[in-house]
């Protein structure tokens, strides 16, 4: 820690256009959440690479349909976390990856659907989030979607049998049930993974004489990983 704040002091010394960076994020524990302590996971690993290059950081929470409404009009530096998908569709320069969403299925305890493959889950009724752009393929293999307002609805629908299934970050859906423990006692992954997705951070575009802030944050990110302070964050147990 103490080579780390030597190493922060120092390039903060040489940045000459340090200010706070506005970063709009969903709800995604344990990578994201007010609830957290540092915000969750990428939220400190984000702080602390901006820090490194002088910036200090500013996180507003928010549902998935404001952050895309929010970074659309321009009121924010950037969004996370972020899939490469979104990136796109918000125009935003893209950070290298800060970790690895791993996607596939929750379903109930008693279901027999545990271990199956995707082509044997073909006319089941799946929990979505309204406006992930999840991968095409895991939708588009027969599945009935059915879209509600956030991950932990769709686990509370699941639980009282509304759907066969959610699709669900692992370790996410993992840390919502372990908030929920009458939630982990009926549900379980299903214990296929079935996509890896990196995780981003998004900045928009500069602006006049503005230094790009994708190409600092990923400078930032390199020292991180250099000190071991990286590895540090991520290993961190949420709390």
């Amino acid at each position: 820690m103490r080579l780390f704040s030597l190493l922060a002091s120092l390039l903060i010394c040489f940045n000459v256009q340090a200010r706070e960076i506005r970063i709009a994020s969903l709800e995604y524990p344990p990578f994201s959440s007010p609830k957290l302590q540092d915000g969750g996971k990428l939220v400190a690993l984000s702080r602390a690479a901006l820090q490194l290059q002088g910036h200090s950081l500013k996180v507003d929470f928010m549902p998935w349909a404001r952050v895309v409404l929010a970074i659309k009009r321009g009121d924010y530096d950037g969004a996370l976390p972020l899939w490469p998908t979104d990136l796109v569709e918000l125009h935003l320069r893209p950070s290298r990856p800060l970790a690895y969403s791993e996607m596939g299925f929750f379903v109930r305890r008693d279901s027999s659907l545990q271990g199956l493959s995707l082509e044997a889950l073909k006319g089941l009724r799946v929990g979505i989030v309204r406006g992930y752009a999840y991968p095409k393929h895991l939708l588009s293999g027969g599945l009935i979607a059915e879209e509600a307002a956030n991950d932990i609805s769709n686990l509370r629908k699941l639980a009282a049998r509304r759907f066969d299934l959610v699709l669900l970050e692992r370790e996410v859906g993992l840390h919502l049930l372990q908030e929920e423990p009458l939630l982990g006692q009926q549900l379980t992954w299903q214990g296929r993974l079935h996509e890896r997705i990196p995780l981003l951070i998004g900045f928009r575009p500069a602006r006049g004489d503005e230094a790009e802030l994708a190409e600092q944050f990923d400078d930032g990110l390199k020292h991180l990983l250099a000190s071991g302070e990286y590895l540090r964050i991520l290993q961190t147990p949420a709390r």
